[in-house]
């Protein structure tokens, strides 16, 4: 099913924001729609209680560009990081907190390398764009030369959680002014990646401790980005980024629901929940109709603490 959307040359961008209001995800949203007719708003999400929200957009490549930037743009006009909770709920250093390019693919690395170079390519021509309109930016990818997590790391992204910060950067950004950035905008991240699902899993009747546990786990088993966070009252969330590595497919989102419940509801006495879990951004092919999951990628097995 890959070749149908790479044969059409469809790539994606998420967006990233710093709110939990629906209205003003939907404006970027409609923004964003409006300025392409040939890229389309396929997922928007948002989560009140971490203040986050996002837009995933698909289309070719120049359509996928003027969609993510009047988004970007449309975002800049209506947020403002002054106004969101401190500390942060989730970490955050940026109204436009990040901006991803992504091909249209589970598959590892090296099956989608000229996808890759094109949505490298475009996540620097954003970039640009958004340097000239004010916004110090931060780009990762193969260009870069570092990762998402590590141009993170040059920010006050972790530490926002933490304590309320002015959000600042360590690293000089690659567009954009220097010094202080706006106390309206903060600092974007822009960058390109293999393709990413947002899967968060809610855990209720359990502690922090356990959270990280399960987190443990999952990075262990997967190798993918994931943490574990205070989500409501009693609950924590285990909050992953399932993408394709160098050399291993995206794993399923069964798999990785499984790893989470063995080390928390099945390794525990006292009795946990987990909550629906959410999955934002999930990659919007159409697929085969013995293929039900929406994710491919080769089992692990999940370590038990």
């Amino acid at each position: 099913m890959a070749a149908i959307a790479e044969a059409k040359g469809l790539l994606s961008a998420a967006v990233y924001l710093s709110t939990g209001r629906q209205t003003l995800a939907a404006s970027v949203a409609r923004a964003a729609s409006a300025a392409a007719s040939r890229a389309a708003v396929v997922d928007t999400f948002t989560d009140t209680a971490y203040s986050r929200a996002s837009v995933k957009l698909v289309g070719s490549a120049d359509d996928l560009l003027q969609a993510a930037e009047a988004a970007a743009t449309e975002a800049l006009r209506v947020l403002d990081l002054a106004e969101q909770p401190q500390p942060a709920p989730h970490p955050r250093q940026g109204a436009v907190d990040m901006i991803s390019f992504m091909p249209l693919s589970e598959r590892k690395h090296g099956d989608i390398a000229e996808e890759l170079s094109a949505c490298d390519a475009l996540a620097w021509r954003l970039g640009e764009a958004l340097g000239r309109r004010g916004v110090p930016v931060l780009m990762y990818g193969a260009r870069a030369g570092r990762t998402l997590v590590e141009t993170r790391k040059g920010t006050t992204f972790f530490q926002s959680v933490k304590e309320a910060v002015p959000a600042a950067a360590t690293l000089p950004p690659d567009f954009g002014p220097g010094g202080a950035p706006p106390p309206k905008w903060g600092v974007a991240i822009v960058g390109s990646q293999s393709y990413v699902t947002n899967y968060n899993v809610a855990v209720a009747n359990a502690s922090l401790e356990d959270g990280r546990a399960a987190a443990a786990a999952v990075r262990s088993a997967f190798g993918v980005q994931v943490m574990a966070l205070p989500h409501a009252a009693d609950d924590f969330e285990v909050g992953c980024n399932l993408q394709a590595s160098d050399d291993r497919d995206s794993p399923p989102v069964e798999d990785v629901l499984a790893c989470v419940k063995r080390n928390t509801v099945m390794a525990r006495d006292a009795p946990r929940t987990i909550r629906e879990p959410s999955a934002a951004g999930r990659d919007p092919r159409p697929r085969p109709a013995d293929d039900p999951r929406g994710v491919r990628g080769g089992a692990a097995t999940c370590p038990s603490d």
